[in-house]
C-alpha cells in the first residue's frame, strides 16, 4: 500500500456517489480525509460479509466482485466505478483486483456525519418560508447560521423548536454582550450588526476576532458549565438572536459531541485508514497519574493555541476521562475546523 501520486480534485470527488449530494463546504471537508490505496493484480480487496469502516471506490484498473449470486467485473471509469465497491455496513461482495489497481478509501463515519449536516442544512434552508422570519435575514444569518456544523446536524423537529425559542434583542455600539468570568446564561447569534471577541490577557497575541451576521458565540460556557472564557462587545449598532441556557441544553447540547467506539477505532488502526491520534485534554499531572496506551496529553485550555500544529487530515479521538473538559475539547476541535469525536467504551487508563 502506497500513497497516490496524484490525488482526487474537489471537482472530481463530486462524481462519485454520494458525494454529489454534500454542500461544497462538507465535499472539501472530506476531500482533505481522503485515504488512496494501491495493490497488485490478484490481491483481495475485500470480503463478503465483513464490516468495514470505510468505503472504497475504484480509480485505476479492474476488479472482480462476487456477490455470490455471480460475478461481475468493474472498469474504472465506468458508471460502476462511481458507486462505491462496498455500499451498507456489511462487505455485501467479495472483491479482487483483476490487474493493479488504486483506490480511495472514505471513512464512513465520517461520510454520514457530512452527509446528515448536508441534508439537514438544506432542508431547513428550503424550508425558511415556514418560519416566519424576516426574508432578507433569513438569506442571511439564518442561512449561514444553518449550513454550521453546529446546527446543521439538529433534526428538523429539534431546529424547528429552538428557531422558535429564539428570543430578539437589540444590542447598541460598545455594549458589552458578555463579560469575562460572568456564568453563561444564553447563547447568542448575531442577526445584524458586528462584535468583536476580547480574551483574556493570556492569549492577548492572538489576533482580535470579529464576529459578523450569522455568526454566534457563548456557547462553550453552555458546553462547559464554566464561566464565561472571553468578552464579545459590539462594534456598531445590531441585533441578536439569544436561546436560555436550558433551552440550549435541552435541543443542542446532546448533537455537539459527535463519538466513536472502541470498536471502529480499533478497525481504523487495523486497516490502516485516515490516521488518527488519541488525545487526552486533562492537566499534565492528570495524565502522568494514568492514560491509555498511545494518547498524546494537550490540555484542553491550550487547544487554540496549539491548533496550527495539528493536521487536519488525522482523525482525533479524545479519550473519556477528561469528563466534561473531554466533551469540550471534541467541540472545540471540531469549531475549529478538525475532524474530532469522544472516544466511547474507552478503557481504563493505565499507569
Amino acid at each position: 500500500m502506497s500513497t497516490a501520486p496524484s490525488p482526487l480534485t474537489c471537482e472530481q470527488l463530486s462524481s462519485f456517489s454520494p458525494m454529489d449530494f454534500l454542500t461544497p463546504h462538507y465535499r472539501q471537508q472530506l476531500h482533505a480525509s481522503l485515504t488512496y490505496l494501491q495493490r497488485p493484480a490478484g490481491t483481495p480487496l475485500l470480503h463478503k460479509g465483513e464490516r468495514s469502516v470505510a468505503q472504497y471506490y475504484l480509480l485505476e484498473g479492474r476488479v472482480s466482485v462476487d456477490s455470490g449470486n455471480g460475478k461481475q467485473s468493474i472498469e474504472s471509469g465506468s458508471p460502476q466505478a462511481h458507486l462505491p465497491l462496498n455500499p451498507g455496513q456489511h462487505n455485501p461482495s467479495s472483491v479482487r483486483a483483476l490487474t493493479d489497481v488504486r483506490l480511495f478509501a472514505v471513512e464512513r463515519q465520517l461520510l454520514e456525519r457530512l452527509l446528515g449536516w448536508s441534508q439537514e442544512a438544506a432542508y431547513q434552508v428550503s424550508s425558511l418560508g415556514e418560519m416566519q422570519v424576516e426574508e432578507q435575514d433569513a438569506d442571511d444569518w439564518l442561512a449561514r447560521l444553518l449550513g454550521t456544523p453546529l446546527f446543521g446536524r439538529l433534526p428538523p423537529s429539534h431546529l424547528h423548536a429552538l428557531l422558535a425559542r429564539f428570543e430578539y434583542v437589540e444590542a447598541r455600539a460598545g455594549e458589552r454582550v458578555v463579560g469575562y468570568g460572568e456564568p453563561g446564561e444564553h447563547f447568542f447569534v448575531l442577526k445584524r450588526g458586528r462584535a468583536q471577541v476580547s480574551l483574556p490577557s493570556a492569549y492577548r497575541e492572538q489576533p482580535a476576532l470579529v464576529l459578523e451576521r450569522g455568526d454566534f458565540f457563548g456557547e462553550e460556557a453552555l458546553v462547559s458549565g464554566a464561566v464565561r472564557s472571553a468578552s464579545v462587545t459590539m462594534l456598531e449598532d445590531g441585533e441578536l438572536a439569544r436561546l436560555h441556557r436550558d433551552d440550549f441544553v435541552e435541543l443542542v447540547r446532546p448533537t455537539l459531541i459527535p463519538r466513536i467506539s472502541t470498536h471502529d477505532l480499533q478497525q481504523l488502526s487495523q486497516q490502516g485508514q485516515r490516521p488518527h491520534l488519541l488525545l487526552d485534554v486533562r492537566l499534565a499531572v492528570e495524565y502522568r497519574l494514568g492514560h491509555l496506551p498511545e494518547s498524546l496529553n494537550l490540555p484542553v485550555a491550550n487547544l487554540r493555541t496549539h491548533a496550527d500544529s495539528l493536521d487536519r487530515a488525522t482523525c482525533y479521538v479524545v479519550t473519556p476521562e477528561g469528563g466534561i473538559r473531554s466533551e469540550l475539547a471534541v467541540h472545540l476541535l471540531n469549531q475549529l475546523g478538525f475532524d474530532a469525536y469522544l472516544l466511547e467504551g474507552g478503557q481504563s487508563a493505565a499507569a
